[in-house]
């Protein structure tokens, strides 16, 4: 199954988008799952402009299986690209189906008749014909590719306003439901207790012992998957962390101390992922770089919430996941239960998001809600579950050697990425990858997955092309798949260093012709959209001033080489530890929808980045994971929060592009350039601490 499906493979129809009630509104369905981006408003956004209504009018349906409409997982700044466009396709459908019945019965033609807010008028004259009054009369079985005609840019109302987020005023007031507010008559309180680490085993344990601890109404116990149900959360809080004194697992010693240096050493295949010229006969000076980060985690603040409830027939699971129709697929396979006998419905997680526990989780209250006799299970996981357990955000290692011509132009980039698998999310059979699948008493073992081809956005190369005039580039991954860790897909995946160490080369090649680094890319640029955030992005930084103390950097990067184009500035001040103090970002993303949501989603992704670059990190001893908590893993603080500024350039005749993850490795690669101007170093393993300046200026 494609993770990004054609919407329209399982959605041809107008009625599988829309319907009109009678109460004056419009239920739109999207495949796609508001996760804090912000696609809710903006597909509200898109629909309503296409159908000549007031976005109020809408009432949206996203993330239920009950839809016919699969838009495969909400990741990877896709949703504007894929669904965002294929909204625009089905609303304009249904708005042309609508006025030819309305033209039919007015026994005119469709060029006189116009709509404002759901009314037909004809030549100006209003009719009193509405979607609402004809709705009975018309048949939305038809094919959105036949009847679609979006609107001429000349003719668009709302494209390009702000507009307020439709889900804005019931968080503020406290009256929004997320995942964790939901409740159901007589519903069970579930905890998984942990073993050690992913890879150890259940040896024993003192079943007695623990049904003699209070408020426990069930253990269950499958192998080395151990849980218990109480009728309370505070009694499953309190009575979860008694229990590992009771159970004997076995602890694996794996030897590795430096989880960096174990990937650099582990043999794997050797994959081309591109060839382009000839970088063995390249000549010219040679330059190279290597860039690293470690493990990361996901470190949502709000923890990971799913309900299940399985009857005799149906299952029906509540859950944040960002792909049910997915994980529907993947429960069936694991239980060997029909498709239409599971349902699996969205609700917004509170601070939760990409494949953290989100999908974990659900397994986990599946496995104990089939033996709970048909009574609504609860499970969430603690902030201790979340850090350790999680899937990791993989560490990687970029190398890249390139050679520099007589003319100081960049003559070849040879790109060598090793990097544990991105891309473990649950699809279907065979690839379940979820934690209790694995420790169950028949486990589940998926299959190692494939790395996405860079041709389709790659993995771990992602964004290891640089967009730069260079004539011979050649583009080698290794996947090592041999760890005692879980990783899988975080923010960016593979991109976030790739472009940490394209542009801090970039920034060094500069430097040895030197040359201004804001001048060298343009000089190397060819791609008129990619110069002109870089201009831009220059005006707005002030760039080639500084103020006393500080320092700046650039970096640039398209997302995938497909999505938003993003140029940023980032001003830094060196002390006792780096701080951000100025970011300024440009960015691209094609036709503006809603600004508004562009720059939340560029703000939140140099907040993220810049916790990712100074800060976060994952520490080991061996195999076991030692982040437990906010202090073993500290995160951004509010206070370190840099002042950030965002312009957006709008190409309303152009295709939107998604923002979402454009602003991760161009954050990193900024504060990596801004150190070097600053001290004259460069730290090239991420996160850059303390320590590792110290490091590198001894060294």
């Amino acid at each position: 199954m494609n993770m990004f499906p054609n919407s329209f493979d399982s959605a041809p129809k107008v009625e599988d988008w829309f319907s009109f009630k009678e109460n004056g509104k419009v239920r739109m369905v999207s495949g796609k799952v508001e996760i804090g981006q912000g696609i809710n408003t903006a597909f509200m956004q898109i629909a309503a402009e296409e159908l000549d209504i007031n976005p109020d009018r809408i009432q949206l349906s996203a993330g239920n299986t009950k839809d016919k409409l699969d838009g495969g997982c909400t990741s990877g700044s896709q949703s504007m690209q894929t669904e965002g466009m294929s909204l625009r396709k089905a609303a304009s459908a249904a708005r042309m189906v609508m006025m030819e019945k309305a033209a039919e019965l007015l026994q005119s033609d469709m060029e006189n008749l116009e709509i404002e807010d759901g009314e037909f008028f004809l030549n100006g004259s209003s009719t009193e014909l509405t979607y609402w009054s004809i709705s009975d009369d018309v048949s939305l079985d038809k094919s959105v590719e036949q009847y679609m005609k979006p609107k001429s840019q000349d003719k668009k109302k709302l494209m390009g306003k702000p507009i307020k987020r439709v889900d804005l005023q019931d968080k503020i007031l406290g009256k929004h439901i997320f995942i964790h507010d939901l409740e159901f008559e007589g519903m069970l309180h579930a905890r998984v207790i942990r073993p050690p680490s992913a890879s150890s085993r259940l040896i024993s344990i003192d079943k007695a012992a623990i049904n003699k601890l209070p408020n426990i109404e069930k253990l269950i116990v499958d192998g080395s998957f151990v849980a218990i149900v109480t009728r309370k959360e505070e009694d499953a809080v309190s009575v979860v962390n008694k229990i590992n004194q009771y159970c004997v697992w076995t602890e694996i010693k794996t030897g590795i101390t430096d989880p960096i240096e174990f990937i650099k050493q582990t043999e794997s295949p050797l994959i081309l992922s591109l060839d382009k010229g000839n970088v063995e006969t390249a000549e010219g000076e040679f330059i190279s770089t290597e860039a690293s980060r470690k493990f990361l985690c996901h470190a949502s603040i709000g923890p990971c919430c799913s309900i299940a409830h399985w009857n005799k027939k149906k299952l029906t699971v509540y859950t944040h996941s960002q792909a049910v129709n997915a994980m529907k697929r993947t429960l069936s396979s694991i239980f060997d239960k029909p498709d239409r006998d599971i349902h699996v419905q969205h609700y917004h997680g509170a601070g939760c998001y990409g494949h953290n526990g989100a999908d974990d989780v659900v397994l986990d209250a599946v496995l104990i809600a089939k033996e709970c006799d048909g009574s609504h299970v609860r499970v969430v996981w603690s902030r201790e579950d979340e850090l350790s357990s999680s899937p990791l955000a993989p560490a990687m290692v970029t190398k890249i050697d390139a050679k520099i011509g007589d003319n100081g132009q960049i003559n070849s980039f040879d790109v060598h990425v090793k990097s544990p698998p991105h891309v473990k999310r649950p699809a279907g059979e065979n690839a379940e990858h979820l934690l209790a699948a694995e420790h169950i008493l028949k486990p589940i073992k998926a299959p190692d997955p494939m790395d996405t081809p860079l041709d389709k956005g790659g993995a771990a190369d992602r964004n290891s092309l640089p967009l730069y005039d260079i004539p011979n580039i050649r583009i080698k991954k290794q996947i090592v798949y041999d760890l005692p860790w879980r990783t899988s897909a975080m923010r960016g995946l593979g991109a976030f260093v790739n472009v940490y160490a394209i542009e801090t080369l970039i920034d060094d090649i500069a430097e040895l012709q030197d040359k201004d680094p804001l001048d060298f890319r343009l000089s190397i640029s060819k791609d008129k959209r990619m110069i002109s955030v870089l201009e831009a992005v220059g005006k707005l930084s002030n760039w080639g001033s500084n103020n006393p103390g500080t320092y700046k950097g650039i970096a640039f990067s398209r997302y995938k080489n497909i999505g938003a184009y993003c140029a940023l500035v980032a001003e830094i001040k060196v002390d006792e530890d780096i701080e951000l103090i100025n970011s300024w970002a440009v960015v691209d993303a094609g036709e503006i929808v809603n600004p508004d949501g562009i720059k939340n989603q560029i703000e939140g992704g140099i907040i993220q980045a810049t916790s990712c670059t100074l800060i976060e990190e994952v520490n080991f001893d061996e195999e076991v994971i030692l982040a437990k908590d906010w202090e073993s893993y500290p995160i951004l603080k509010f206070n370190q929060v840099p002042n950030i500024y965002v312009d957006i350039i709008d190409r309303p005749d152009e295709a939107f592009l998604g923002v979402g993850e454009a602003a991760h490795g161009p954050t990193a690669a900024a504060i990596g350039n801004a150190l070097k101007t600053a001290l004259g170093i460069r730290v090239t393993e991420l996160p850059i601490t303390r320590d590792r300046i110290i490091q590198s200026l001894n060294n």
